[in-house]
């Protein structure tokens, strides 16, 4: 008992002493009474003391930090930003081989506390639009919750940010059915506005066996203020890590849609499997999705393989994509075969060219293969 008795007495000392309303002098008085009293010796004093002293400075470094509430490539707010210049060369005839400006995007972001973070992204190629616009606050590692505009959680290309793609172009069916540019909603860059709640679980040694992410969505792409049908989307997705640099995903969307153009709401569901294995230089990826817009069935996947024949200086890559834009018509399917090479000049900059041999099961098949070649800035 008179063992117990004096270490409950410090553990509640040191209790007060750390508390947020507890003033200087009164800890001081307090540490000269339990030494006093033979509760504490003068080394632990000193100890305590030091540790006060220490979460004091560092509380009045983040106070000096934050007194105009920005503070420049600090946790409350980090700049960084994409530029993507891009040449096409187009065999097809009556297409004009052009210079364009891919992407030029402004990315702000950060964390107002440790577990509260935000961000607003911004395209301004073409036109100035809003690409995400969202906070999060995570609870644990296992619930996060997300609200705003962002990237929907379904397929893995689909949330592989733009600038670490090893083409410049994603794959066919991503294109077309996970709201891109062929999607029957038309181009949210595979976004949308609502709210999600994600995380990861099964911890391992160093690393987590499980992602996952669920949301309920709009339905109706990015940007859009309110919802253009009664009902409301819900996407989901759940990773699994067998090992250290093996990854397996699986997709699942059930949503509502009105094509563009269209005016009447119909049925817009998706499906997919994808898999991510690196082995020293070697990359591999292959993923598979299933659409339905309203009776009509779709399909696509690809394979792809990176290897850098220099260590992070440059890459090869090769894929093979294929899409099918309804599959009760057996002339339709297209094949697209795409050689690359990836020149890695620094951590900000890269150059990626690519070539396109394009292939459509038609009876009057065209000549449209494609050159690109962009240079990347990513700050």
């Amino acid at each position: 008992m008179k063992i117990f008795y004096p270490k409950t007495i410090l553990l509640i000392a040191f209790l007060l002493i750390t508390g947020i309303a507890a003033k200087a002098q009164q800890n001081e008085d307090l540490l000269n009474i339990l030494i006093k009293k033979g509760l504490i010796t003068q080394t632990e004093a000193d100890s305590i003391r030091s540790e006060q002293a220490l979460r004091d400075q560092a509380k009045r470094d983040r106070d000096k930090q934050n007194e105009h509430n920005i503070s420049i490539g600090s946790k409350a707010l980090q700049i960084s930003g994409l530029l993507q210049p891009r040449y096409q060369g187009f065999q097809q005839k009556g297409v004009n081989d052009a210079f364009d400006l891919h992407r030029a995007r402004l990315d702000a972001k950060g964390n107002i506390t440790d577990s509260w973070s935000y961000e607003i992204y911004v395209e301004f190629a073409s036109s100035v639009k809003l690409i995400d616009g969202y906070t999060a606050y995570k609870f644990a590692d296992f619930a996060k919750i997300t609200a705003g505009q962002f990237k929907i959680p379904f397929s893995n290309e689909n949330l592989v940010s733009d600038s670490q793609l090893e083409f410049i172009d994603r794959s066919q069916g991503v294109e077309a059915l996970v709201g891109r540019s062929k999607d029957v909603i038309g181009n949210s860059n595979g976004r949308d506005i609502g709210l999600q709640l994600s995380g990861n679980f099964a911890k391992t040694d160093d690393r987590f066996l499980f992602d996952y992410g669920v949301g309920v969505f709009n339905g109706a792409g990015y940007n859009v203020s309110t919802d253009n049908n009664y009902h409301k989307d819900v996407s989901a997705r759940l990773v699994f890590h067998p090992l250290k640099n093996l990854d397996f995903g699986g997709s699942w969307y059930r949503g509502q849609g009105i094509p563009t153009g269209g005016t009447k709401s119909q049925a817009r569901n998706r499906y997919g499997f994808d898999g991510h294995y690196t082995l020293g230089l070697l990359s591999l990826n292959a993923e598979y999705i299933h659409g339905t817009d309203a009776a009509i069935q779709k399909d696509g996947w690809f394979v792809q393989a990176g290897y850098f024949v220099w260590p992070k200086k440059i890459q090869l890559a090769a894929k093979y994509d294929t899409f099918d834009p309804n599959k009760t018509t057996t002339t339709d399917r297209t094949y697209v075969y795409t050689g690359g090479v990836n020149f890695i000049f620094n951590r900000w900059t890269k150059l990626a060219v690519d070539y396109l041999f394009k292939h459509e099961e038609t009876v009057s098949p065209i000549k449209n293969n494609v050159f690109e070649a962009q240079l990347q800035i990513a700050f």
